[in-house]
């Protein structure tokens, strides 16, 4: 069974209608990460604790994996690896949005190093050997990534989750970019949780229950 994960924070029943079909069978089942309080980190590592499947699949609220994504997920575990990611586009891309996902999908097949709004799967044990998710508010799917391909084959897919340009849209799409890039060197450099969380979110407080992409 495939147990497919969503964090879930201010969207309705209707606005996940079309993600949550993918579990429709009888061979895969939706868990839905109330994200009302906690880092993300957290909430997606408290469903993990709830779901059935011997494969999970997390995928953003707002992101729409290909539709078959749970037949290529199988393959790609049954052909024997740890786990894995889609590749990256954006929801009516725009020539800079089209530019941005081109890097995050070099930067993921080079480096093996997708983020979470690619749709992130792998095998049960895997997860469970890796630690699982920690109490991160950002960094979380590249924490959980790094600890993953430890566990054995990690592959990138060339079919595509598309996800919202939302916060490079409201933000503006070169300081998101900064923003991230800067976030992800900070986390490699051993900059605290919590600063990296100011790094991004901006302000003094730290919005917890956020589970935009990166």
């Amino acid at each position: 069974m495939i147990s497919l994960i969503v964090p879930v924070l201010d969207e309705s029943p209707a606005e996940i209608a079309e993600l949550l079909e993918l579990a429709a069978g009888p061979d895969c089942e939706a868990v839905i990460a109330d994200a009302s309080a906690g880092t993300r980190g957290a909430t997606l590592a408290a469903a993990a604790g709830r779901a059935r499947g011997d494969i999970f699949f997390f995928v953003h609220a707002d992101s729409r994996p290909p539709k078959d994504a749970l037949a290529i997920i199988e393959r790609e575990i049954e052909g024997g690896a740890a786990g894995g990611a889609f590749s990256l586009a954006y929801e009516l891309a725009d020539p800079t949005m089209r530019r941005i996902a081109w890097w995050a999908n070099l930067r993921s097949r080079a480096l093996r190093l997708p983020f979470g709004d690619q749709g992130l799967f792998c095998r049960r044990d895997a997860y469970e050997k890796a630690g699982g998710f920690r109490d991160l508010a950002v960094c979380d799917d590249v924490d959980l990534v790094r600890r993953l391909k430890r566990q054995g084959r990690f592959v990138i897919r060339p079919e595509a989750t598309r996800t919202s340009p939302r916060r490079y849209r409201e933000g503006g799409a070169t300081l998101q970019v900064l923003r991230v890039w800067k976030v992800l060197l900070g986390y490699y450099a051993g900059v605290s949780p919590e600063r990296l969380a100011r790094w991004y979110y901006g302000g003094e407080g730290v919005p917890a229950t956020t589970v935009r992409p990166e």
